[in-house]
């Protein structure tokens, strides 16, 4: 992409645009809520650790397991495998540094291969929508209700990502121009059966 020119993706995929882009804008209801770099999202968004452990074996997986529950008893088990499992932990919980100085006293007693802690990805984030929708609107007028009627429902929060103008971040000479036409519909309505 040269100077100047951006490529415009459409995913549902927090993860696959986290991984593609350096930008992103987020729509939620057909509304633009917010654009920022992605370490921009994730910190006004993010809410909280993902805490990956290796164990050494299956058992060392079991004796993992009763020490979160001990220990971080508001952690959420998002994958458990043979020897590894994580754990989503709230920020509001419990600091950075506590999470690490529970995690150095026991790893040589539980047998922790290793283990890494990072922050949630966008996918994982539930204050994203939480903090973005809505409120219903209070408009009564013909063309409230109409409005009322095409806005939509109990979608899906849809992501657009935008990736800059970074030519160092791609591996073709390609251009890479997206083209798009303009789509218009017309409606008819009768403004006395409205409401």
């Amino acid at each position: 992409i040269k100077t100047g020119r951006s490529v415009v993706l459409t995913s549902h995929s927090m993860e696959e645009c986290e991984a593609l882009c350096t930008r992103l804008a987020i729509m939620v209801n057909g509304r633009l809520r917010c654009l920022g770099s992605i370490q921009h999202l994730k910190n006004r968004f993010g809410d909280g650790y993902m805490i990956t452990v290796r164990t050494k074996s299956s058992q060392s997986v079991k004796d993992v397991v009763r020490f979160f529950n001990r220990n971080f008893p508001e952690a959420m088990l998002k994958e458990r495998h043979h020897t590894k499992v994580q754990y989503q932990l709230k920020s509001e919980h419990i600091s950075l540094a506590q999470v690490f100085s529970k995690m150095e006293q026991v790893s040589g007693v539980l047998g922790i291969e290793d283990y890494s802690v990072s922050q949630t990805t966008l996918d994982n984030s539930d204050n994203l929508e939480q903090q973005e929708t809505e409120p219903p609107s209070a408009l009564q007028s013909p063309l409230g209700c109409l409005l009322s009627l095409l806005r939509p429902r109990s979608a899906p929060t849809e992501l657009r990502a935008l990736v800059a103008d970074e030519p160092e971040d791609l591996d073709t000479e390609d251009e890479g121009l997206i083209s798009f036409e303009e789509e218009r519909a017309q409606l008819s309505f009768n403004t006395d059966t409205l409401c």
